[in-house]
């Protein structure tokens, strides 16, 4: 049968499985490396645009252009935010992705995806979470998607952290600088997440 063009049926096709390997994003910044192991099983769309966003060199150049040491819970670390190529807290990578539902809790050294209020609209832009304490609320509501390796990845979040602040506000004096982004293959899960080894959530702080 022939149908007018306009009317010609949607034809569906399977190109396969999609298979997400899993990755070590480094992050070298001007304060030391970041190490951050990505958790595809939490958060497979989510860990796939961070990755694909690091190694096309979105990220090289950016800084971390919010810090909130001090939350309002615990009165302990809340989060460190960066990917903005504008610096701004505006910025995007020009497309916006689907919120997914992460089982993978906000705790001390855990990557998410930072947004704007309605949930699908997270794009480049992440946080580091610095504590449980502060940021247990966030569970549920963003997509939390990778986490730190500990050691010096962990030693470079605090240095990040401890930043001074301009008067008033979240913005650092002198942001840390992210320099370069690449991916590496990741080994095999024999590493305990970074607050397992620390004594705490919160980093042993």
């Amino acid at each position: 049968m022939v149908f007018p063009k306009e009317k010609q049926p949607t034809v569906s096709c399977f190109s396969g499985y999609r298979v997400y390997v899993d990755g070590l994003v480094k992050l070298k910044t001007t304060a030391g490396e970041l190490t951050i192991r990505l958790r595809p099983e939490m958060a497979p769309n989510n860990a796939w645009n961070f990755r694909h966003l690091a190694e096309s060199g979105f990220y090289n150049g950016t800084d971390f252009h919010r810090v909130v040491p001090v939350g309002r819970i615990a009165g302990k670390g809340f989060v460190v935010q960066g990917g903005d190529p504008t610096s701004t807290g505006e910025g995007t990578p020009g497309y916006d992705i689907r919120f997914e539902p992460s089982a993978l809790k906000h705790d001390f050294g855990v990557v998410s995806m930072a947004r704007d209020a309605e949930a699908d609209t997270a794009g480049a832009q992440f946080f580091i979470c610095l504590s449980r304490e502060e940021t247990a609320r966030l569970d549920g509501l963003y997509c939390a998607f990778a986490q730190i390796v500990e050691g010096e990845s962990v030693r470079t979040l605090r240095a990040i952290e401890s930043g001074k602040l301009l008067p008033g506000g979240d913005r650092p004096e002198k942001p840390v600088k992210i320099e370069r982004a690449w991916v590496e293959d990741a080994p095999p899960r024999d590493k305990q997440p970074a607050e397992a080894r620390l004594g705490g959530a919160d980093g042993g702080r």
